[in-house]
């Protein structure tokens, strides 16, 4: 008998990461494995119960690294499409298809998206792969989903793009939110500092200004050294930003020490940036995790965190 185990629950579709054994004969459901949170929320909205999905990565996880299992290998064997976040990203998944095999099955939700560089000249050659981190981009992300789901099984095309249809709706009324809320913020209070520079996305959609990041990078696998940490703590007491955001996939120890250092303090709430929230915490949707990183942000500049 076939065992799963409980992976991620999104809009209340329960995705499963399953052992190395066959499916039943009889579920013909189209198998399908997303790389990331996001990419799996989309996934099984989606494709509702039409897909048996397996999500890698679990809520809360560095979407940049990830260590692949048996399950997750047996996962990928097994799989009728692989829906991977794209934009560079998952580097580990490229690596692990050379060995297990599937790379034709491997569908980028990235693509066709307007990807951009980090505000680091230094690394203008580097893609940030965070693209989701806006509404229009995550509905670009809900859309190839359902191209994708489409193609495998065209037979439910129809029930594929009824919803998608609706998260688009869901996630245009996310946006509009979005930008009411941003509008409220001051100008002069616009800067903003985070764990690590994932927000370009969202900062150069809804106007804010990128102040700088703990780790100067898209990633948190090399940590900042002294003159780094120095020189962005003197470009805080500069902006006069008062607030650093800590994300919920990143320790906050040396944003906690920049803090201290600048007079400045790390704002509790943490934003969901490479991962999306824990079932039932109102961010463990695409629409979700914006809208509760907007508010986030929102009340900090607003009070002049």
């Amino acid at each position: 008998m076939r065992r799963c185990l409980p992976l991620l629950a999104a809009a209340g579709i329960l995705a499963t990461a399953c052992g190395p054994a066959s499916p039943a004969a009889s579920d013909r459901r189209l198998r399908v494995v997303a790389t990331t949170t996001q990419v799996g929320a989309a996934a099984g909205v989606v494709g509702g119960n039409d897909i048996a999905l397996t999500v890698l990565l679990k809520t809360g996880a560095d979407a940049h690294e990830f260590e692949m299992t048996p399950t997750a290998a047996a996962a990928i064997e097994r799989s009728d499409v692989i829906l991977e976040s794209g934009a560079g990203l998952e580097r580990w998944l490229q690596s692990a298809l050379q060995t297990i095999g599937g790379a034709d099955r491997v569908r980028d939700m990235s693509a066709g998206v307007a990807l951009r560089a980090p505000d680091d000249p230094g690394k203008a050659d580097e893609i940030d792969p965070h693209y989701w981190l806006t509404a229009p981009n995550a509905i670009h992300l809900v859309k190839n989903v359902r191209d994708a789901l489409s193609a495998a099984r065209p037979k439910l095309a129809a029930a594929f793009a009824t919803r998608a249809a609706a998260y688009v709706a869901r996630l245009q009324a996310a946006d509009e939110k979005i930008r009411t809320l941003m509008a409220e913020i001051p100008e002069a209070r616009r800067g903003i500092v985070t764990n690590h520079d994932a927000l370009g996305y969202f900062v150069a959609e809804y106007g804010l200004r990128f102040v700088g990041s703990i780790f100067p990078s898209l990633d948190v696998s090399a940590e900042p050294n002294p003159a780094q940490l120095a020189a962005l703590a003197d470009t805080i007491r500069k902006a006069g930003v008062t607030g650093i955001f800590s994300e919920s996939a990143v320790n906050p120890k040396l944003a906690q020490a920049i803090a201290q250092e600048t007079g400045a303090h790390v704002v509790i709430e943490p934003l969901y940036t490479d991962s999306l929230g824990p079932a039932g915490s109102g961010a463990d949707t695409l629409d979700g995790m914006l809208l509760h990183d907007a508010q986030v942000i929102h009340d900090a500049l607003i009070g002049g965190a």
